[in-house]
């Protein structure tokens, strides 16, 4: 066919379509298939565990000479050649929990991490050794492509490349929010994100089209190179030697308050709110009546609730707000000699006082009281006042609730989030009693 030199008829073009998407739904299927039953072998164990035995938790150093040592989890893959998730990292008596993909690992630094009993000698023969990759790693990586190929031919055609120009593709983590891909293309290393379950129902992806609209050009964050507000496929081009914000160095914390400062001070505006207690109600409604996991969470709702009229009558203007102004969402990156910064990853983003982020960097940080305060007078240069404080308590309070309630959702789905869950929801109450008592105190 590919010799004729006559078109094609609108009736043949019409019938390769259909045969084309027909071949495109079982290939996908097949690719599913074989992916899941790599990812079984990868992570099987000698004997199976008990469905009711919780997963074993393992410690490891990276070594002082590792070849390892100052890469990213993302660049290492760490979870793909070791069948094991770090949970913390212990570096200088201070603990990061759930670091990101853009968490730079660090000679001496003690890695705690999740897995099969396989792990257990896994991980250290990873730091010790050169690349890990067996057999079923090198499938998993093409099979990724092949699952995606959809997604892979969308983009090769954002970037006016081939789909062969497409290479490396390999997952860097399963995120919270969405799965995200490493890929390059004519040797230009990109990110690819995929929404994950249940986004649809977390994210609008118009509203976020918009918001990167908004900062486009102001250097807060790189411009998107793809995005499509229909499926939520977005690409970026991948920073190189990056870091993420260490949430208990005090040097990263100024810079980083600096930087979300100047953002709120811009004062951008966007046609959408991210109204927090009309979120919480979502999120739960998303439960389809199941009754939460937390003992007297109507109690605590309501008590959460009951801080919204001091907030409204303590909050300024409004302008766009980045909502998950977290630690791993401030990324550190080498450029032209310097250490340069941005915010990355806006899909929460919307109209709000923007308190609110400071609310959200101390919830994901899991900060404690004084590390709270503390991280208020950073960003406040040590002149905030007491109702503002206490604003921001009530804040924290209604961040922990619904961030508590998206924990709930995605059990519902079958994804865990262990301890992340359990905090955000000990942040609603405590920061209930602690924003009561302050208000006591006015």
């Amino acid at each position: 066919m590919g010799n004729r030199d006559e078109s094609l008829s609108n009736q043949e073009q019409i019938d390769l379509r259909k045969q084309l998407q027909g071949l495109f739904h079982d290939y996908n299927l097949l690719g599913k298939k074989i992916l899941e039953m790599s990812e079984s072998l990868v992570a099987s164990v000698p004997s199976p565990l008990p469905e009711d035995e919780r997963p074993m938790f393992y410690e490891v150093v990276v070594p002082e000479h590792s070849e390892k040592a100052d890469k990213t989890i993302g660049e290492l893959r760490f979870w793909q050649a070791t069948a094991a998730t770090i949970v913390a990292i212990k570096r200088g008596g201070k603990m990061q929990i759930s670091p990101g993909p853009y968490t730079t690992l660090r000679a001496g630094d003690t890695l705690i991490y999740v897995g099969p009993p396989s792990s257990a000698q896994a991980v250290p023969k990873f730091f010790l050794t050169g690349k890990a990759e067996s057999t079923l790693f090198q499938i998993q990586e093409q099979i990724s492509a092949a699952v995606h190929m959809r997604e892979v031919a969308t983009v090769a055609e954002a970037l006016g490349a081939r789909i062969g120009d497409i290479k490396d593709f390999v997952a860097m983590t399963k995120g919270m929010t969405n799965h995200s891909y490493l890929f390059s293309c004519k040797g230009i290393h990109y990110i690819l994100r995929i929404p994950g379950e249940g986004t649809a129902n977390l994210i609008d992806r118009v509203q976020e089209e918009e918001v990167y609209r908004a900062i486009a050009g102001t250097g807060i964050c790189d411009d998107v190179v793809y995005l499509n507000p229909a499926n939520g496929l977005k690409v970026t081009r991948f920073l190189e030697g990056v870091r993420t914000c260490d949430p208990y160095n005090e040097d990263d914390l100024i810079k980083c308050m600096d930087l979300l400062r100047h953002f709120h001070q811009i004062r951008l505006h966007v046609g959408h709110e991210f109204d927090i207690f009309g979120v919480i109600e979502k999120y739960e409604s998303l439960w389809n009546g199941a009754p939460s996991v937390h003992e007297h969470y109507r109690r605590t709702k309501a008590n959460v609730m009951s801080l919204r009229p001091y907030i409204e009558a303590h909050r300024g203007e409004l302008c766009l707000t980045h909502i998950d102004a977290v630690p791993d969402n401030f990324l550190f990156y080498p450029e032209d000699g310097r250490e340069e910064l941005q915010l990355i990853d806006w899909e929460y983003a919307g109209m709000q006082d923007p308190h609110v982020d400071i609310a959200m960097f101390c919830l994901y940080s899991i900060y404690d009281k004084e590390q709270v305060d503390h991280l208020i007078d950073i960003y406040f240069e040590g002149k905030c006042d007491p109702a503002t404080r206490i604003k921001i308590y009530c804040y924290i309070a209604a961040a922990g609730l619904l961030w508590s309630n998206w924990s709930e959702y995605k059990r519902i789905l079958g994804i865990e989030y262990g301890d992340y869950a359990k905090y955000q929801y000990e942040y609603a109450k405590d920061y209930y009693r602690y924003a009561k008592e302050g208000m006591e105190t006015l």
